[in-house]
């Protein structure tokens, strides 16, 4: 249960950064200086937490290069599509698509990582597929 709680709590939070990010791109503020922007600050207030709660920075290599490609999937190439699409985009309709990331993680997951489908999930992805072509249509 304490996990379904932080992600509805993420969820959320995740929720008010298109409304921030439109706001910052709205100027002159190009997507990928935009991206530069993000992972700083959020770098910053990352290397903050470690300090201040003494983790450890003792990890395996290839653990660590696995989750930096992950960091320059979404938090470089996803990032810049997506900062491009909320620049040029409505909010309403952007985000709601980029935030389908669940279907694909669920699909990839089911090809690369051998979880199994069931029948909850497999609706549920339809669900979100039929959710991303209603918005499509409505643009």
């Amino acid at each position: 249960m304490k996990e379904i709680i932080l992600a509805l709590l993420s969820a959320i939070v995740w929720g008010t950064a298109p409304l921030l990010f439109k706001l910052g791109l709205r100027g002159s503020i190009p997507p990928l200086a935009g991206i530069l922007i993000h992972n700083a600050t959020a770098t910053l207030f990352a290397l903050i937490a470690i300090l201040f709660t003494r983790s450890s920075f003792s990890y395996p290599l290839k653990d660590a290069l696995i989750v930096s490609f992950g960091g320059f999937v979404s938090g470089f190439i996803g990032l810049l599509l997506y900062y491009k699409a909320i620049k040029i985009g409505d909010v309403s309709i952007v985000a709601p698509i980029a935030a389908s990331s669940p279907l694909w993680a669920s699909v990839f997951a089911f090809i690369f990582l051998g979880e199994s489908p069931s029948f909850y999930k497999i609706m549920g992805s339809l669900l979100i597929f039929a959710g991303i072509t209603l918005l499509s249509l409505s643009k």
